[in-house]
């Protein structure tokens, strides 16, 4: 399973640069009415994403609650810290996998994840 996310992680390392474009082709209008969705459901005044990538659901963040996101790519999350800088957002950004969390039980209220585990190499564990 390692190599399996060495190479997935990889994978998004090299698309970071051109991911907000190969997305913006593909998603095109249709994603963000399900992205506003998933938000609007958010409970709680600390609230997790899973798989933040380039900070692609930032226009969705609910005011005036605490969010930390994590990204397993390096890169992915340089992107979503200068986009997250740039439009003032305070976001707490994290290296971590989500198939390995970090964070004690019940740290959040609310833990969103969107278009994420299609790319999780054990989605079963990233869900648990």
């Amino acid at each position: 399973m390692a190599k399996l996310n060495d190479i997935v992680r990889k994978r998004y390392n090299r698309s970071a640069p051109l991911y907000d474009f190969m997305e913006g082709c593909m998603e095109g209008r249709r994603a963000e009415g399900w992205r506003r969705l998933l938000w609007s459901k958010a409970e709680g005044t600390n609230i997790l994403e899973v798989g933040i990538g380039t900070g692609r659901n930032f226009p969705f963040y609910p005011p005036y609650v605490q969010i930390t996101a994590i990204d397993f790519a390096e890169k992915m999350l340089e992107r979503a810290r200068r986009k997250a800088a740039k439009k003032g957002l305070k976001v707490k950004l994290e290296l971590m996998d989500v198939q390995n969390l970090s964070f004690p039980d019940n740290t959040f209220d609310t833990v969103l994840a969107s278009f994420v585990f299609c790319s999780v190499p054990d989605p079963v564990r990233g869900l648990t």
